[in-house]
């Protein structure tokens, strides 16, 4: 976090045209500090975490609204919060074997830094697609509560993670040359940053809608009990709480959801759990 704060100061402070995010390794990123959430969980340091989702998404909402264009250059896993710093980005310049996924609910807890947000909106209905807050609020729960990968850069098209506009290098050697020319591309072409979004969301009618679908899983032996505790926080947060389906919700609304929902799930026994299992074997427990 503290690179990424670092380096869009770094670039409007000495007037860049573009920041590219780029990793030489392997993997773009397979997440956040999972050792990190679960020490300060263990010793009960609940404003430390607490600070810790606010500063991510400070973070990520810095990158979506900078004054310049970021363009994300991922190839391997981008997993976690990797994938959410993604989600942020102006573009994604992706090399084509690219996995990204929200992967949060396998260690017991949500996306917090802004994924909830980001695949809500990018779930809206688009002119063909049925109309209404819900058609967005079921896509985006059955990918997240799935925790979904996507096995290249294709699928990841397909998952909404890339738009339409986003791009796809299939030389990695040529990966963060193709990035650094899409985010001059874009700084040429006149770049504005977004505005900020509000969605319509379900609310208490659409959290009900997804509570029967999780019961649905119970009954067919598909969930843990802790899988279905994970399920209803998530179905919270899309569905937008107590949220008004006709008066749109701001970004920070669905932010607030989301920390929520992360702090309630890291004070649970079953999440530390399933984060010491993550550390310890590199694979996730079911409990």
């Amino acid at each position: 976090l503290s690179m990424l704060q670092t380096a869009v100061r770094t670039v409007g402070e000495r007037g860049m045209k573009a920041l590219v995010i780029f990793n030489e390794g392997d993997n773009f990123s397979a997440g956040a500090n999972i050792g990190l959430a679960l020490f300060a969980a263990n010793v009960a340091a609940w404003p430390m975490l607490a600070e810790m989702i606010s500063q991510g998404q400070a973070t990520m909402q810095a990158l979506k609204f900078a004054p310049f264009p970021v363009v994300g250059a991922p190839a391997g896993m981008a997993l976690g919060g990797a994938c959410e710093a993604l989600l942020h980005c102006s573009a994604i310049q992706a090399h084509a074997e690219t996995y990204m996924g929200l992967v949060e609910v396998g260690v017991g807890i949500v996306p917090a830094w802004g994924g909830c947000k980001e695949m809500l909106i990018r779930h809206q209905p688009g002119p063909a697609d049925p109309k209404g807050p819900m058609p967005a609020t079921i896509a985006a729960f059955e990918q997240i509560s799935r925790a979904k990968v996507s096995s290249s850069a294709a699928e990841a098209r397909e998952m909404r993670f890339l738009r339409a506009h986003d791009r796809i290098t299939m030389n990695r050697d040529r990966l963060l040359s193709d990035a650094r020319t899409l985010a001059l591309e874009i700084s040429d072409g006149g770049y504005a940053p977004p505005e900020p979004v509000a969605i319509r969301l379900p609310g208490p009618a659409g959290r009900a809608a997804l509570d029967l679908a999780i019961r649905d899983f119970a009954l067919q032996g598909l969930a843990t009990a802790h899988d279905l505790t994970v399920a209803a926080q998530l179905a919270t947060v899309l569905s937008g709480g107590d949220a008004d389906p006709v008066a749109p919700a701001p970004e920070d609304r669905i932010l607030g959801l989301e920390k929520d929902a992360f702090m309630a799930l890291v004070k649970t026994e079953p999440t530390l759990a399933r984060m010491e299992a993550m550390l310890t074997t590199g694979k996730p427990l079911r409990n």
